[in-house]
């Protein structure tokens, strides 16, 4: 941790409530009858998803409110993040809880993880396309616009171009 920066645990209550307490809750309280897999795929597979969501989600967390003075929900970032989670995906802190919550739903064998995943990844496209994209449209301009054709919002490879790549790929400005 370089000096002056300290560790703010704010930004991370959202994550650690939406993908930690309340499918613990729902885990203990409502698990459902065995799904039709065999154990020995639920728990390699569930936990996979539990891994690389957390993953996704901590780094989103650290790129865009640990690294610079972001509220939540007050002000826009700083500066656009590109890096990270954020070159493959534009929504990396939504879609990794919904990878946690799909993973706890596999390894507690409940089907009302499932359902609170579903709820959560409604929640987060919705509040996406109302709310963040067109305030960070508004704030970066020609930027994000440059960033919203180079990274798919929520499947990797789906927009016209595939994260890092697709920026090396931006035509360099020509001289005349």
């Amino acid at each position: 941790m370089s000096r002056g920066r300290r560790v703010r645990p704010g930004p991370l209550l959202i994550p650690l409530t939406v993908a930690g307490i309340v499918p613990s809750v729902l885990g203990m309280w409502l698990s459902g009858p065995r799904l039709p897999l065999a154990r020995w795929l639920l728990l390699p597979a569930g936990a996979v998803l539990v891994l690389l969501g957390a993953w996704m989600t901590v780094d989103a967390v650290d790129r865009v409110y640990l690294r610079q003075p972001t509220p939540l929900g007050d002000r826009p970032p700083e500066h656009l993040v590109w890096s990270g989670w954020y070159a493959v995906i534009r929504n990396p802190m939504a879609a990794g809880m919904t990878l946690v919550l799909a993973g706890e739903s596999l390894l507690w064998s409940a089907p009302g993880i499932a359902l609170w995943a579903a709820f959560v990844l409604a929640v987060s496209w919705t509040t996406a396309r109302r709310i963040e994209e067109p305030g960070l449209s508004e704030t970066f301009g020609a930027e994000y616009a440059a960033y919203r054709r180079a990274v798919p919002a929520w499947i990797p490879g789906t927009a016209a171009g595939t994260g890092r790549r697709a920026v090396r790929r931006q035509p360099e400005p020509t001289e005349e």
